[in-house]
């Protein structure tokens, strides 16, 4: 595994975050994007290949070292590709790595905010959920991918922190602002008197918000799920 961080990121949609890169190996094949992943496309897809290669970043240690570094109060968003390290022997989350990376947070004083998409593998993915759910906290936010809006509701009910990638379900959401209804609400078809609020990705469907200004992603035990058309 490697990774590499980027101290004040150029991407137009983080707003000048710092911002890392963790290498292909640490994405789930089971991941329901594997094979259209935004990252695997266009100027991201081409640094991402080298920090794959090996001919950018650095080892997990030289990686804490650098977030160390970083200007206290910043907003750190981990992996704008690549997921969180798993135990090389199987496909758990290295609660060890994770442990190390809060603390390098908490030594440098910035706010993390991630995403992943572990809960998919199938030997692993419930105790990976249980992972999440012990680590993630304010400032150090891990966010659950998911893709349905079952799996969405369910996963937001147990106290996970959740978005869902599902270009309907957004484009229903932004139609609802900007048409001054009520917010969007979602459903698991097994509870249905509980439904769920969404939130659409701003940084989507708007002309000024960056990941910089929204900060939806980086809030802890929120009280909805952010939706993201598909990009």
């Amino acid at each position: 595994m490697q990774f590499h961080l980027t101290t004040k990121s150029s991407n137009k949609k983080l707003g000048g975050l710092p911002a890392s890169t963790s290498s292909s190996d640490t994405c789930p094949l089971s991941c329901g994007l594997y094979n259209q992943c935004y990252a695997k496309r266009g100027p991201q897809s081409w640094h991402w290949a080298k920090v794959t290669k090996q001919e950018r970043g650095t080892d997990w240690q030289g990686f804490l070292d650098q977030i160390r570094k970083l200007k206290p109060g910043s907003l750190f968003r981990h992996n704008v590709s690549g997921d969180l390290p798993t135990l090389s022997s199987c496909n758990a989350l290295d609660q060890a790595k994770l442990f190390s990376l809060m603390k390098a947070t908490e030594t440098a004083g910035v706010s993390l905010y991630t995403y992943t998409h572990w809960w998919t593998d199938n030997d692993f993915g419930r105790a990976n959920l249980n992972i999440v759910k012990r680590f993630s906290r304010p400032g150090f936010v891990i966010n659950v991918s998911t893709e349905d809006v079952e799996i969405a509701v369910l996963f937001k009910r147990y106290g996970l922190d959740v978005v869902l990638t599902n270009t309907d379900v957004f484009d229903m959401a932004v139609h609802g602002i900007k048409n001054g209804c009520s917010s969007l609400e979602i459903v698991n078809s097994s509870d249905l008197d509980n439904p769920v609020k969404v939130i659409p990705c701003p940084e989507q469907y708007t002309e000024s918000a960056t990941c910089a200004t929204c900060k939806l992603c980086s809030r802890a035990d929120r009280n909805y799920v952010i939706a993201f058309k598909e990009h």
